[in-house]
């Protein structure tokens, strides 16, 4: 005789029927992909890849090829498909783990939102880029307002769409996408991106959040490229998961429905329409309080640095701060020494990390000594870009208007030379001389103003 699931009613968030799914049968059955640490060598597809091999979490992934995600795709499917996850059950081989592969990129997105609302304790997730993100957009609102904190949308950037059609990568797709919902986060580098999505469930699935979330990386400078990763054992990924999760959690398990709204249906009046978003706008900002305590447990238990807000570099002294994300930061960190004496300036830069909500307190404080800022922008924008705008705009909530300058470069993917770190560093330190910016915004490639 089969059992109803059993309904239990969760406060003001809706209900859940506890046992839809057994979720410690779904964890016995997972089966181990790394037993101890291994450094191995892989691009940052793989890297963002193996986090959803190694979740007991994690037993479906959807996904749709498109450049320059597609292997992210590949890798889980030819491991979910070599034999390693398959168990057997009253003698019959049962997969414990599978790759959805659907016909269109809309069609992963409208899956993820079935499977994640079916059981909010499990992470679904898929990779994109560019116009596959643009598909997706219909279902990401959606999505972004859900309260379905389990999903992730790994967006692998890439000049979005665009004319003429570029298959490398600047973060343009991500930019356009942040009125979706979604916390956003940008990662350099294949430890990075490893480390940031063993992170970012726990942030996006704590009651105070519940909002989806989208890490980033550049297509082709780091979604190609190899270097060295290191893996952590399967059991320790796991036990930091479970063990930030229940930081929000005090004994429970996350919410059900979102504050009993669905039962409305999904059109409503203007009056809910607001208040609605009330609770979307609360949950989100709420993560620039969860995610510092999540990085904190990371850091504790891995003994790498967790998610950060931005990186800084020297700029514990510094008279001028240069703004930036993604792999083009290394280079000016590799610079900084030399810019520091050529221009006879002290110069500190600060690498972007979380992008949505913009942590614009903790950024004007970051800035609060310097006498002028250069915002390098690397994806188009009517204006002065992007991250100028969200630059600025914090500064001047926090009351101090020194000038910020505004650069593009990088666009499309372009390298980001050191010759155009050296203009970028001039125009930024002229400024903090004169007190005022030179120009709206400057368009920089190899070092020349175009």
């Amino acid at each position: 005789m089969t059992m109803e699931p059993a309904l239990k009613l969760v406060g003001d968030y809706g209900a859940r029927y506890e046992s839809a799914i057994d979720l410690k049968r779904v964890e016995e059955m997972h089966r181990p992909l790394y037993d101890e640490e291994t450094a191995i060598s892989a691009d940052g597809n793989v890297a963002a890849a193996i986090p959803f091999l190694q979740w007991w979490r994690a037993i479906i992934m959807a996904g749709f090829p498109i450049t320059p995600a597609t292997k992210w795709l590949e890798h889980l499917a030819a491991q979910t498909m070599g034999g390693h996850f398959d168990v057997e059950v009253q003698g019959r081989k049962v997969r414990t783990k599978r790759v959805k592969q659907l016909e269109a990129e809309h069609a992963a997105a409208d899956w993820l939102a079935g499977a994640a609302a079916a059981s909010r304790d499990l992470v679904f997730g898929t990779a994109t880029s560019s116009v596959g993100l643009d598909h997706m957009t219909e279902t990401l609102r959606s999505l972004g307002a859900s309260g379905l904190g389990n999903v992730v949308v790994v967006n692998v950037c890439r000049a979005t769409a665009n004319y003429p059609l570029c298959i490398e990568g600047d973060p343009s797709d991500t930019l356009g996408h942040r009125d979706d919902g979604f916390i956003q986060v940008m990662c350099r580098g294949k430890q990075q991106i490893y480390d940031t999505l063993l992170q970012l469930p726990a942030v996006g699935m704590h009651p105070d959040v519940m909002t989806p979330t989208m890490p980033a990386y550049f297509g082709i400078k780091d979604s190609h490229r190899s270097a060295r990763l290191i893996v952590e054992p399967d059991q320790k990924v796991n036990a930091f998961l479970d063990e930030a999760l229940a930081l929000g959690q005090q004994g429970t398990h996350p919410p059900g429905l979102l504050d009993g709204d669905t039962s409305l249906g999904n059109c409503v009046t203007s009056a809910w329409f607001q208040s609605f978003k009330v609770g979307q706008k609360r949950r989100i900002q709420a993560a620039l309080e969860v995610l510092p305590k999540v990085a904190a447990l990371f850091q504790e238990r891995f003994g790498r640095p967790g998610l950060q807000l931005f990186e800084q570099h020297r700029m514990d002294d510094a008279e001028v701060a240069l703004v930036c994300l993604g792999p083009d930061a290394g280079t000016v960190l590799q610079l900084l020494p030399d810019l520091r004496r050529e221009l006879e300036m002290r110069i500190g830069v600060v690498v972007l990390r979380l992008l949505t909500p913009f942590p614009s307190q903790a950024f004007a404080k970051a800035l609060s000594n310097v006498n002028a800022v250069g915002v390098v922008n690397e994806a188009h924008h009517h204006g002065r870009g992007h991250l100028t705008l969200d630059v600025t705009e914090a500064l001047s909530e926090s009351g101090r208007h020194p000038p910020v300058e505004s650069f593009f470069c990088g666009m499309g993917g372009a390298d980001v030379s050191a010759e155009t770190w050296r203009a970028i560093a001039r125009a930024t330190v002229q400024a903090a001389r004169t007190g005022k910016v030179s120009q709206r915004w400057h368009i920089v490639h190899e070092g020349v103003e175009l």
